[in-house]
């Protein structure tokens, strides 16, 4: 039975993952378990500080952002015209604060909006726990390191890099991450992890 339980979760876990580099048996079978692991993690906040630039601007801006399963809500702090702006919805619909005036649009177009990168938001759900996102393309070139968490892949066309990891909740989580795609770079610094009960 719990064969059947851990090749279901590894199926699903894995699902967007198939046309990985390969990295040998044995870093292969640590990358897929330290998967599993963390992405039973569904439910979580993280505290840290995020850089974006693309060809034209840049800028930063410190971050709370909770999680729950599906549903988030990003507060960010910085240099904004009004100073902060609040961005909670889901991975298809999200409404956005700042100042007085209230945004609703696709996750992706407020974040553009925001910080002038067209990132993926759900997808940077994924990556900030440093796995790749079972919704966007198979990932490719994955370095992965000698516990089994991801040092880089490329994903969405964006190239990620995963450094600063530590032990939380029993579970290996990054405190720096880092994607660029062409012009565009971004840079999140995690100062804190918490895992509020469901």
């Amino acid at each position: 039975m719990k064969n059947t339980i851990g090749t279901v979760l590894l199926a699903l876990v894995l699902s967007g993952c198939a046309n990985q580099a390969a990295i040998g048996p044995a870093g292969d079978l640590d990358w897929q378990q330290h998967q599993i692991q963390v992405a039973q993690l569904q439910n979580w906040e993280l505290q840290g500080k995020l850089g974006f630039k693309n060809a034209l601007q840049g800028g930063s801006a410190n971050l709370s952002w909770l999680q729950d399963q599906k549903q988030y809500s990003l507060s960010l702090s910085g240099p904004f015209g009004a100073g902060s702006a609040i961005i909670e919805g889901d991975q298809y619909l999200a409404r956005m604060q700042q100042g007085d005036q209230i945004y609703s649009n696709s996750p992706e177009l407020l974040a553009q909006q925001l910080t002038g990168l067209a990132i993926p938001v759900d997808a940077l759900s994924w990556w900030a726990r440093g796995l790749p996102s079972p919704t966007e393309a198979p990932i490719n070139n994955l370095v992965s390191g000698p516990s089994g968490e991801a040092s880089s892949f490329e994903q969405a066309g964006w190239q990620l890099s995963f450094s600063k990891y530590s032990r939380k909740n029993n579970r290996n989580l990054p405190g720096k991450i880092t994607g660029q795609l062409g012009e565009q770079s971004f840079k999140l610094i995690v100062s804190a992890w918490s895992f509020p009960q469901p």
